[in-house]
C-alpha cells in the first residue's frame, strides 16, 4: 500500500528526497536508459523534466480518475510490460540528481474542448473520438528555462494524440525551450509521425532515441517536417552508441539541430507590407525617395535576404496602417491581421509596445526610428540686441573713458588757448560724439593743437567703427543658441507642426513627462488638425521662417539635403520629445518558424548586412560645410534696436523743442496770464 501510495505521489509531480521510490533499484538496462536521458537533458541545459505516460495496456476512453485508481491496485511490473522505460524509475533517478520531474497521462483527457478566442483564429485540434484524439489536460507550463519531456509509446494512439494535441496551433508545444524525447525500439515507429496533425517545425527540439531488441545498441534520430503537409524528414544525430559518453561525443560534433533545417523548399508564407503613403509611393527600391515610407523599405530588403536564405517566398498583402488598438480591444491594420492570424509576420518594423506584444511576438528587433522636433535655431537678431555685443564690457567702458578724456581735453583746450574760440562747452560734446559716430564738425579750429585733437579723435572712431561693423555683419548672418531644451521651445515665438502619422498622435497623448505635456497643450494641441502637415510642408517651412516641425529625422534629413541650401543647414537643431520604442519583425503568435527566421536575422546583423542597408536607406544628418556665408536679408526685426533709438530721439527732440518754446514765450505767457486774472 506504500509502494502503490509514493507512486502515486510520482505520477502527481510531487517530489520527494527518496533515491529510489518503492526502494527498487533499477537494472543495467534501465540505469543505462535513465544515464543517456539524463546525459541528453544535461548537455542541453535542461533544467526540468516531464515525463509523458502512455502505456498500451490502459483501456481505451477511460477518463483519468478511472486511470489513476487502477494504477493503484496494478503491479509495478505491468507498468512497463510494453514499454522500453520504466518511468518509475527514470523519476527516481532524475529526482536523485535533484532535477524536478512532473509526471502526466496521456488519458488524461479534458471534459471540455478549449473555448475559441475571442480575436484569435478558430482552434486547430482535430478532435476525433473514433480515433481517440480527444483534448487532454496536458498543459505544459510557459518556462523562462529550458525542459525536457520524454514520451513513450509514442506511435500507440496515445502517443499520437499527445503529439497532435502538442503541435495544434493554440498550445505550440514544440519550440526550441522544449526538448523532447520520443522514446522506442521499433524504428517503423517513426512512420507514424507522418499523421497529417503532427506537425514538427524547423523550431522543435524532437528527437527519437531508439534501442535495438537483440543489439542493446542505441541511435538518436532528429525529426521535423518543414510544413504540416510536407514529408517527416529524419536524420541521424548519433548513431550506434552504448552509453551516454559516446552519445555526448556525437551531440558535440553533430551541433545545433536547427543549423540542419535552412532549406525550406519554396514553402508561401503570408506577409504584411506597410505603405503610409502610397500617393507619394513609387518603387520599393527606389533610392531617390528613401524618405518615403523608409522603414518599410529597408525592412522589406532584410526579408528579403531571409527569403534566399531560407528558400522561402512571400504572398504580399499591402496595407496603409501598422495597428493600432480599438475600443473594442481589437487592432486594425497590420496588427489586426496578426491577430486573426491572416498573416504569418510582417515584412516590415513596428514599435514593440506592450499592447502589441500581447497579441504578436517579434522575431528580432531590426532598426530604431528617432523621431524630433527639428528647427532652425532663430537669428541671433531675433533673440539678442546685435548691437550690444560687437565688443566686450570692457571695451565698451574704454570707449566711455575715450568719450570723457577727449571732452576734457577739448574743453582744457579750448579754455587755455591763446586764440579766440567761437565755441562752447556744449559744443564740444557734440563734436566727440559725431566723431563717435563719423560724423563731420560743423566749426573749424584755427589753432593747431586742436586740429591735432580732432585728428586723432577721428583716427581712433575710425577703427571702433570699422570693427564694430564688421562684427554687426558677422552678427546678422549668426544662429543663436536660445533655443536648447524642450522648456525653451515651448517659451520661443517658434510656430510647430507635426508629421501626419498616427504613432505621433498617441505617442503625444500617452507622454507623461511634464514638459512634453505643456508644449503638446501650448503649441501644438490649440491647431487641432491643421498641425499636422506633410514632411515637405513643414520642412519647407523650417527653412523660410521661424517654425519647429516633429519629423522622422531620416525623413528631414533626406529633405534638407535636397532642397536646404548650405547655409541655411547650418544652425539646425533637434529635440526629442518622446523616444520611440526599436522597432522589430512581429509574427503571429505560436508562429513555428520563429526561432528560425530569428537565427537568420541575428546572423544578418552580425555580419554587417543590416547596417549596410541602414547606411543605404537611412540618410545621414547633413553637415553644416557652408559656414555664415552668403547673402542675408535685414529685416524690421534685425533693425528694431535702430528703429527704437530713432523713435526715442524723436520723442527726446520734440519734448525738449517745447520746452524750448515754453521758455522762449515765458515772459509773453506771463503777460497774458497778469492781464487775464486782472480783467477778471
Amino acid at each position: 500500500m506504500i509502494v502503490a501510495m509514493v507512486f502515486l505521489v510520482s505520477l502527481i509531480g510531487i517530489s520527494t528526497n527518496a533515491p529510489y521510490v518503492g526502494g527498487r533499484r533499477p537494472n543495467g538496462d534501465q540505469l543505462q536508459w535513465n544515464k543517456i536521458i539524463h546525459e541528453y537533458f544535461k548537455f542541453n541545459g535542461v533544467r526540468t523534466v516531464n515525463l509523458v505516460k502512455c502505456s498500451t495496456n490502459r483501456g481505451k476512453g477511460r477518463n483519468a480518475m478511472h486511470f489513476k485508481q487502477q494504477m493503484l491496485f496494478t503491479s509495478l511490473h505491468a507498468f512497463t510490460v510494453t514499454s522500453p522505460l520504466n518511468l518509475l524509475g527514470l523519476t527516481s533517478y532524475f529526482m536523485d540528481k535533484y532535477v524536478p520531474v512532473r509526471v502526466w497521462s496521456g488519458f488524461d483527457y479534458s471534459n471540455e474542448s478549449p473555448p475559441e478566442p475571442l480575436y484569435g483564429p478558430k482552434n486547430t485540434f482535430n478532435r476525433n473520438d473514433s480515433i481517440g484524439r480527444r483534448p487532454l489536460n496536458l498543459r505544459f507550463e510557459t518556462l523562462n528555462h529550458k525542459t525536457g519531456i520524454v514520451l513513450e509509446l509514442f506511435s500507440g494512439s496515445c502517443g499520437l494524440n499527445v503529439l497532435s494535441w502538442c503541435a495544434a496551433s493554440e498550445n505550440n508545444y514544440f519550440t526550441t525551450n522544449r526538448f523532447w524525447l520520443l522514446v522506442t525500439e521499433e524504428f517503423s515507429d517513426l512512420q507514424t509521425l507522418e499523421d497529417k496533425d503532427i506537425f514538427l517545425p524547423p523550431d522543435s527540439e524532437v528527437k527519437v532515441l531508439m534501442q535495438t531488441k537483440d543489439h542493446k545498441i542505441f541511435s538518436l534520430y532528429d525529426v521535423y517536417k518543414i510544413a504540416a503537409y510536407k514529408e517527416l524528414i529524419v536524420s541521424r544525430v548519433v548513431g550506434n552508441f552504448q552509453n551516454s559518453a559516446q552519445l555526448i561525443k556525437g551531440l558535440q560534433k553533430y551541433g545545433s539541430s536547427i543549423s540542419y533545417r535552412e532549406n525550406l523548399e519554396g514553402i508561401t508564407f503570408n506577409t504584411g507590407l506597410v505603405i503610409a503613403f502610397p500617393d507619394l509611393f513609387t518603387n520599393i527600391e527606389d533610392l531617390s525617395m528613401r524618405h518615403v515610407d523608409t522603414i518599410s523599405k529597408v525592412n522589406y530588403r532584410i526579408t528579403w535576404e531571409l527569403a534566399n536564405k531560407l528558400n522561402i517566398s512571400f504572398n504580399t498583402y499591402q496595407m496603409d496602417n501598422f495597428g493600432w488598438r480599438q475600443p473594442n480591444g481589437s487592432f486594425d491594420g497590420l496588427m489586426g491581421s496578426l491577430q486573426r492570424y491572416e498573416l504569418d509576420f510582417g515584412q516590415v518594423g513596428i514599435f514593440m509596445r506592450l499592447d502589441r506584444l500581447a497579441l504578436c511576438d517579434v522575431m528580432a528587433e531590426t532598426f530604431r526610428i528617432h523621431a524630433g522636433v527639428m528647427f532652425r535655431q532663430p537669428p541671433l537678431s531675433a533673440v539678442e540686441n546685435i548691437f550690444a555685443l560687437p565688443f566686450e564690457n570692457d571695451v565698451w567702458i574704454s570707449i566711455l573713458f575715450l568719450i570723457l578724456v577727449t571732452t576734457f581735453v577739448f574743453a582744457l583746450e579750448l579754455y587755455c588757448s591763446p586764440h579766440r574760440h567761437e565755441m562752447h562747452f556744449w559744443d564740444g560734446v557734440v563734436f566727440v560724439w559725431g566723431a563717435m559716430c563719423q560724423q563731420g564738425f560743423y566749426f573749424s579750429i584755427g589753432n593747431r593743437s586742436g586740429r591735432i585733437i580732432v585728428f586723432t579723435t577721428f583716427v581712433a572712431t575710425l577703427f571702433l567703427f570699422t570693427s564694430f561693423s564688421a562684427n554687426i555683419v558677422a552678427l546678422l548672418q549668426s544662429p543663436s543658441e536660445a533655443i536648447s531644451t524642450l522648456h525653451d521651445l515651448t517659451q520661443s515665438p517658434l510656430e510647430i507642426g507635426v508629421q501626419d502619422t498616427v504613432y505621433n498622435k498617441i505617442y503625444f497623448n500617452e507622454t507623461t513627462d511634464p514638459v512634453t505635456i505643456q508644449l503638446y497643450h501650448k503649441k501644438i494641441s490649440p491647431k487641432g488638425a491643421n498641425a499636422y502637415i506633410r514632411p515637405s510642408i513643414g520642412m519647407e517651412k523650417i527653412r523660410t521662417g521661424l517654425f519647429a516641425y516633429q519629423v522622422e529625422l531620416q525623413t528631414g534629413y533626406q529633405i534638407i539635403s535636397d532642397t536646404f541650401s548650405e547655409p541655411e543647414k547650418c544652425g539646425l537643431k533637434e529635440l526629442e520629445p518622446f523616444q520611440l520604442p526599436i522597432a522589430g519583425i512581429p509574427t503571429r503568435k505560436n508562429f513555428p518558424y520563429k526561432e528560425l527566421f530569428r537565427r537568420q536575422l541575428r546572423w544578418q546583423r552580425e555580419v554587417g548586412l543590416m547596417n549596410r542597408e541602414e547606411l543605404k536607406w537611412f540618410p545621414q544628418k547633413p553637415k553644416c560645410e557652408g559656414g555664415v556665408g552668403g547673402f542675408s536679408s535685414i529685416g524690421l526685426t534685425e533693425c528694431r534696436y535702430t528703429l527704437a533709438i530713432f523713435g526715442y530721439g524723436v520723442l527726446l527732440a520734440a519734448l525738449v523743442f517745447c520746452c524750448e518754446l515754453m521758455i522762449k514765450n515765458s515772459l509773453k505767457l506771463i503777460r497774458l496770464m497778469k492781464t487775464y486774472y486782472m480783467a477778471h
